[in-house]
Order: C-alpha cells, then structure tokens, then sequence
C-alpha cells in the first residue's frame, strides 16, 4: 500500500489552530489523563555541548486513544540562535504517527501548538483554580507565551486590567501596544514585579529567565498563580504556604519545572502536591472550593495535550487539503 506523510508549514499549522478550539481539546485531554486513560512518560532532556551554556533538548512522547493521537513533539533550546543563525531561541518539530501501525502521518513545526496549547492550558488551569471573577491579571514575561496566555485568560475571565513586568523594558512597551489594542484593556507596565503582583487576581510566570518574581508575602488571598515559564520563578516559600499546589504531571514534576530543586535539596516531597490537573477536570478531586484560598499550578507542559493539539491540526489540514505529501520509505 502507497503511504505518504503529510508536511506542513508553520503558516499552514497556524492556520489550522483556533484558541477556543484548543481549550475544548486541552480541556478534554486532562479530563482524560484523570480518567487514567492516556499514556505518557516523562520528557527526555538533555543539555546539549557547544558555546552555549544551558543549550538542551527534549523530547515528549505521548497518546491520547480517545483523540486516535499518538506521535512525540521534540523541542531545542539555543540561546545563540537568534543573533547568529537568524532563528527562534526554540524550536519544535511535532511527529504525529498512525496509531494502528505507527506510520508517521505528518510532520510539522511544533512552535505555533506550543503556543497555543501552552495558553489554553493555563486557562483550563484557572478555569477550575481560580476565583470565576477574577479581574486583574498579572503577567510576568512579556514574551508569545505571555501573550497567548493574557488570551486565552480574557475568553473565560471578565479581565479589567493587565499589570506587566518584563525584565526587559523595551519587551514591555511592545507587549503594552500590542495586547491593549488587541484586548481593549488597559496593561499597565510595572517597574518591579511586585508592583504588578500585589493586587492581582490571576499571577502568570512565564519569563525565560531566573529569579524570584513572585514572593509569598506580595500574594493576596483568594489568587490564582501559575508558573509557565523558565525555572526558578518563584519563591521557594510559595509552593509551600499556599493551600492548594497542582501539577499537570507529578512525575515531570520532580525534575521539571518550578518544584525540581526543592525535591532536589530534600525540601519538597510528593505529598505536598494536592492533585493534578486530570484529577480536579474529571472530578475525581475539588478544584478551589474557597474564595480565599491560595491556588498555584506548577505546569511543566506534557506531551499528552501536543498529541491530541496535533491531530486536530492534521485533521483540519486534511480538510482544508493542505500541506505536501511525501513518501518516507
């Protein structure tokens, strides 16, 4: 039997991807996980030798029965890339496989579903974990993750405000234009990152860099935090005093994202974690139950939400009739 594989441009991935469509998919995909009905195995990472210090890999395979998607996303990390090669910092290349035989069915630029699954996934989060009317957003990390977070946020919360704090002044300033317009809300930019936390509803880390941006102290009660973004973000108090902790995965989470080094140094053990995300989406634990209880999500992004984004992107493809088809063998 004559086989191909189907490619597609980032433009044409773009092209297929729809925020509120990518919610429901998310959404569905925890409820899922929950139900103990997906498959998914810890990311592959490895730092990578060269000039770049902090230069890496990874790779996440995963499979969604439900959505008849299996396939693994593999992701790098060049910090040079930019101003040497004229290229993204990262890059990500989705392979969507048969799930009867294990034929790759398409292969595709990963950026754009990152993107947007890594937005709808903070919103689903919020969704159950947070007040329902919520206002003022913080954003910490004026970059396209921060963006499409504020976004997919503004469809399920009656946002009033947006309180930005980027390291980078200049980074804040575009993310300032671009979102008030797009939004039709106010963002204020903050000169610390206790300016825009203190006050604030709903606290999104989701910088590139390292540091302390969210203190225990600045938090108020009753607000939802989420770190997103590069790691450490966080005081290292917070994932401690708050009342309810959630992961996306409890095993990633011991050596990804913003709890690693507590497991490391001894400081943090599995029992801190309240539930994961599957868990509260398919009902088999609360989400928040109190106004003024303190919410955090640690989210590592899991390879479960990439696969099941992927074969609504390579169904739609198909139906738009497009990309190029090739033979592999």
């Amino acid at each position: 039997m004559d086989r191909k594989t189907l490619i597609l441009s980032a433009s044409e991935v773009l092209s297929c991807l729809d925020l509120d469509e990518t919610f429901r998919v998310v959404e569905e995909t925890f409820r899922e996980a929950g139900l103990g009905r997906t498959i998914l195995r810890p990311k592959l990472f490895m730092y990578l030798p060269g000039e770049g210090h902090g230069d890496f890999m990874f790779a996440g395979p995963a499979s969604v029965p439900s959505a008849k998607a299996v396939g693994v996303k593999i992701v790098t990390g060049y910090k040079a890339n930019p101003e040497r090669f004229g290229l993204p910092h990262i890059l990500a290349l989705m392979i969507l496989t048969d799930p009867e035989n294990g034929y790759p069915l398409a292969v595709f630029d990963g950026t754009h579903l990152t993107t947007f699954r890594t937005g709808a996934m903070t919103a689903v989060t919020a969704k159950y974990l947070a007040n329902p009317d919520s206002g003022v957003l913080a954003v910490i990390g004026a970059g396209t993750q921060g963006r499409s977070t504020a976004k997919a946020l503004s469809r399920i919360f009656a946002l009033r405000e947006i309180h930005l704090y980027d390291l980078d002044s200049r980074a804040g300033e575009k993310y300032r234009e671009e979102m008030a317009l797009l939004l039709n809300l106010p963002v204020r930019l903050c000169s610390h990152a206790k300016e825009a936390v203190e006050g604030a509803d709903l606290i999104v880390t989701v910088t590139s860099a390292e540091g302390e941006f969210v203190r225990n102290e600045w938090v108020k009660p009753g607000a939802f935090i989420a770190s997103v973004g590069s790691y450490p973000e966080l005081d290292p108090a917070l994932p401690k005093k708050v009342e309810k902790l959630v992961v996306d995965d409890r095993t990633q989470a011991r050596y990804r994202g913003e709890l690693w080094k507590g497991y490391e140094r001894g400081e943090f053990k599995d029992g801190m974690i309240y539930a994961e995300l599957g868990e509260i989406v398919s009902g088999r634990k609360k989400g928040r139950e109190t106004r003024d209880e303190r919410t955090l999500a640690c989210l590592t992004g899991v390879g479960t939400l990439d696969v099941a984004v992927a074969r609504r992107i390579y169904e739609t493809a198909l139906a738009r009739n497009l990309g190029s088809w090739v033979n592999l063998w």
